[in-house]
């Protein structure tokens, strides 16, 4: 019997079927008296640029030890990698499709193992790998002390499949981001992370919008507040990245923007 863990979950199933409380009942029964932690559930469904945000701002905040399941994927049956990430003492199980992508960056040693050759083939649904691959997998690493949770063969974090990042450009004055996530207050949170970005994108500074408005000049900000009514801004956000913001409106309805969604802009010179 495994002695209480904590499993972290991050899904697209959301919670009106019954996916979310089977994932857990496998889970319960071969750990009775474990923890639970629900990073989401309600990534949009394919949304892997979405999970991989919530998974990297999350991931430092779980408790050390903790396993946490990623399932958003969309590539469930077919001959895709099932990843094992260990880093900060943590352990993340997730498909080898971008997910992974910006949790990478973030500080801390990757040690990443491909789950996947040890892996029944017989006997699970080919359209639920959460229920019958992922869960199943993280009790027999629950068993095992972190930092000794290896499934399978280490790889290279160069072989993972890659979201393309804002990151990959550079970081010249022209800009090109993708939006990851709008959250109920509208704010558009941008995959430019604070370690990189924060020193090129410092309170004050002055961007030009080529994408969506073309010509529109927006600043970078530290708080809401400071926004100009009826005019976006720039700002550091909670969760560790930048993000589009308006004060007391939303930014995503008024620059007609959408998840997935690119902007572009140029630093102007001090």
């Amino acid at each position: 019997m495994i002695s209480k863990p904590i499993f972290a979950l991050l899904t697209d199933f959301g919670l009106k079927d019954p996916y979310v409380g089977q994932m857990k009942a496998v889970l319960a029964s071969g750990a009775p008296g474990c923890g639970f932690l629900d990073i989401s559930h309600e990534v949009q469904p394919q949304g892997i640029h979405q999970a991989g945000f919530f998974l990297a701002a999350s991931y430092s905040y779980l408790p050390g030890s903790t396993i946490c399941l990623a399932v958003v994927d969309p590539g469930v049956g077919t001959k895709r990698r099932i990843l094992c990430l260990e880093k900060q003492d943590r352990t993340v199980l997730a498909p080898d499709n971008g997910l992974l992508s910006l949790l990478l960056l973030e500080p801390g040693e990757n040690r990443i193992f491909d789950a996947s050759p040890g892996l029944r083939e017989e006997g699970h649904s080919k359209t639920f790998h959460g229920r019958d691959v992922f869960a199943p997998l993280a009790l027999r690493l629950a068993a095992l002390e972190a930092g000794q949770r290896r499934p399978g063969p280490e790889v290279s974090p160069e072989s993972l499949v890659r979201l393309p990042l804002a990151a990959d450009q550079g970081f010249g004055p022209r800009v090109r981001a993708t939006v990851i996530h709008i959250d109920r207050f509208g704010n558009c949170v941008l995959d430019l992370g604070a370690g990189p970005w924060s020193p090129r994108l410092y309170p004050g500074k002055q961007l030009e919008l080529s994408v969506p408005q073309k010509g529109s000049t927006i600043r970078v900000v530290e708080t809401y507040a400071l926004i100009p009514d009826k005019e976006a801004g720039l700002l550091l956000g909670s969760q560790g990245y930048f993000e589009l913001a308006c004060n007391q409106s939303s930014c995503a309805e008024r620059l007609g923007l959408a998840i997935g969604d690119r902007i572009a802009f140029t630093i102007k010179p001090d």
